[in-house]
């Protein structure tokens, strides 16, 4: 067999065997998703099993090792980084070996210089990653220390204010408007899911993982684990009926509710409504203590500062309730111009 059918013959052996081991992840990891699926269906992994699971992960793990590939990728670059100068020529005993090199003698001034300068080029290119690794690192440890210290689960996730006193008002608006699946979140024990059930509205719920959600999944409630701007993120453009927000809303930093807001936008269709529920900021300080309130990353808003924030984002028909030291704002998104 020729040299040329050998090798491409090899290459193709290689390429059905790197498909054949795609394919066999791709399977294993499609039968890990449905397996866990199925056992969280199940009620095997509650929310806050797996909310303790991160935790655990995330406290025994060093800053920037999670998923540091970058400082991999930059020892296997270093490696790479060298140009060698020495080509392979063969015995010069031999007919072509002597011609190689007498070819490589007289273009190796030539090579030399070029190969100098790619290795200085490379060495200077590779100390500036190398300066910048160690500065993102630096900043990665500077901001560790700027994370407030966590507390215990019942103080870190405080629960927000209770949305049922406003379920009449929501179920009234969101069946009158232009359908599509319901999201609360933070739902907690699924008390607002149940009535929007009762009422025949599609609705699920998502929560950081609290012994309260536990209970909503216990319950048969669509309740799943998640962060909220993560999750309306992955949703898209015009993807929810209705949204409504709880809990997070009272704790979150001014950023974050910015882009909650923003994402809010986004996932809801014309006509839409979101509905904002929260706690006074004075009962929110006699609920939590002192302590959560000094470490919270932020305070509870008046109802009038979220009436301002969702007014300048293209929400229409906005209305306050007021409870029992709590409030909900509710908003609808403008129709699109035609």
């Amino acid at each position: 067999m020729p040299k040329e059918h050998a090798v491409s013959s090899d290459a193709a052996d290689e390429s059905v065997d790197e498909a054949q081991d795609r394919a066999y992840l791709e399977r294993v990891r499609h039968e890990i998703d449905e397996e866990v699926r199925r056992r969280r269906a199940a009620g095997d992994f509650p929310p806050s099993f797996e909310r303790k699971l991160d935790e655990l992960f995330a406290r025994f793990t060093p800053t920037g090792t999670g998923d540091d590939h970058f400082t991999e990728a930059l020892k296997l670059a270093d490696r790479a980084a060298y140009f060698d100068i020495d080509v392979p020529i063969g015995s010069r005993r031999e007919p072509k070996g002597l011609v190689k090199w007498s070819l490589w003698q007289a273009e190796a001034w030539f090579v030399r210089y070029v190969v100098s300068q790619l290795n200085h080029f490379a060495s200077s290119s590779m100390r500036v990653l190398h300066l910048l690794d160690e500065r993102l690192s630096d900043v990665e440890g500077d901001v560790s220390l700027l994370t407030p210290p966590a507390l215990p689960e019942e103080e870190e996730l405080a629960p927000g204010a209770d949305p049922i006193p406003y379920a009449e008002r929501l179920t009234e608006v969101l069946g009158a408007g232009p359908g599509g699946r319901v999201l609360h979140a933070e739902c907690g024990d699924g008390s607002l899911l149940g009535a929007l059930g009762q009422a025949a509205v599609d609705a699920y719920g998502i929560d950081p993982g609290t012994a309260a959600a536990d209970r909503a999944v216990a319950a048969g409630f669509d309740v799943r684990r998640d962060e909220v701007a993560g999750h309306l993120g992955a949703l898209g453009t015009d993807r929810l009926g209705g949204l409504v927000l709880s809990a997070v809303v009272d704790r979150a930093s001014m950023a974050e509710r910015r882009r909650l807001l923003r994402l809010a936008e986004l996932t809801l269709v014309p006509g839409g409504l979101l509905a904002v529920v929260g706690i006074e900021p004075d009962a929110w300080l006699a609920t939590v203590g002192p302590v959560v309130a000094d470490l919270a990353p932020g305070r509870p808003l008046h109802a009038e500062t979220w009436v301002h924030l969702v007014g300048r984002l293209g929400f229409t028909d906005v209305e306050v309730h007021h409870g029992p030291g709590s409030f909900a704002v509710l908003a609808v998104k403008r129709h699109a111009a035609r």
